[in-house]
């Protein structure tokens, strides 16, 4: 192991060739990443990503995901969760929380030995550069914090790994039953974690440079992706809002011109939207005079 920094991919594989291109090309190739890939073993797939991979660590695939934390805790859990039931922290985190319990009970070994860790999900489409990393930091996409801090993507120094992967047992935590968010979705408990563990102290949030994308066929427990990119099969838009933000920060790094020359289709596709942005805005002000 030449590399000092290891991306992690957790959860389901969505988003497809044209999404992981984009983390070979602004990711791995980039940053000179080794890269772990974290799902249930129902997903482990003959994609170019599984070929790439330096790591495949699964997890064996729960009818209910309950029976995870069954099998390995006591404690206030399944009361947690409940409280989340109808936000996303039961329907999703109850997954995702269970794939960073397991990445840190199995392979703290092997992230200790790079001074870096990218954790992020599949369907992550990059629209530029990975930012480069910083020691003793949490780097965090601006945006998409839904009353909490997105959980979407993290970089940070392996040496917060321990404690980043801790969040079962904060909320197993008898503690965290007294200051559950009044709005309990991932976001806000993830947010809830990192106060609790002093990381919140070392997040730094970074100018948005990726989006949430997906395939037509992608299976979901949440969100269902209502806009495609134009001329490229199958691939869709799941959050506009980060997907607008995102190519917004690439024309200004780069300038319309030099950024559309390579990236003509994500360029048209952010004035569409831009444009139905700005008519969505007008029609609620003329409403808004009407009332």
């Amino acid at each position: 192991m030449n590399n000092k920094i290891l991306t992690i991919l957790s959860g389901s594989p969505r988003g497809g060739e044209k999404t992981w291109e984009s983390l070979y090309k602004n990711v791995l190739e980039h940053l000179n990443s080794d890269l772990a890939l974290c799902t249930t073993e129902n997903y482990v797939l003959s994609k170019s990503l599984f070929e790439r991979a330096n790591y495949i660590w699964t997890l064996e695939n729960y009818d209910n995901f309950e029976l995870y934390y069954e099998k390995n805790y006591e404690g206030n859990w399944k009361e947690y969760f409940e409280y989340g039931k109808g936000y996303g922290l039961y329907e999703s985190g109850l997954i995702h929380f269970a794939l960073k319990d397991f990445i840190r009970n199995n392979f703290m070994e092997i992230i200790n030995k790079y001074d870096f860790i990218i954790f992020s999900r599949y369907d992550q489409f990059y629209i530029d550069k990975h930012p480069y990393l910083q020691n003793n930091k949490i780097l965090i996409p601006k945006g998409e914090d839904y009353f909490g801090l997105c959980d979407r993507h993290a970089a940070f120094d392996s040496n917060l790994a321990n404690k980043y992967f801790s969040i079962v047992d904060y909320i197993n935590n008898a503690e965290s039953i007294n200051e559950i968010p009044s709005f309990p979705n991932c976001e806000s408990v993830y947010l809830k974690h990192l106060e609790n563990n002093k990381l919140i102290n070392n997040v730094e949030r970074v100018d948005r440079f990726l989006f949430t994308s997906a395939l037509k066929s992608d299976k979901t427990n949440w969100r269902i992706p209502k806009y495609k990119i134009f001329f490229i099969k199958n691939l869709m838009i799941k959050y506009p809002d980060e997907f607008i933000d995102g190519v917004k920060n690439a024309i200004k790094n780069y300038g319309l011109l030099k950024y559309a020359k390579d990236n003509f289709f994500i360029v048209f596709t952010y004035f569409y939207l831009k444009l139905r942005q700005i008519f969505r805005i007008r029609s609620r002000i003329e409403d808004n005079k009407n009332d």
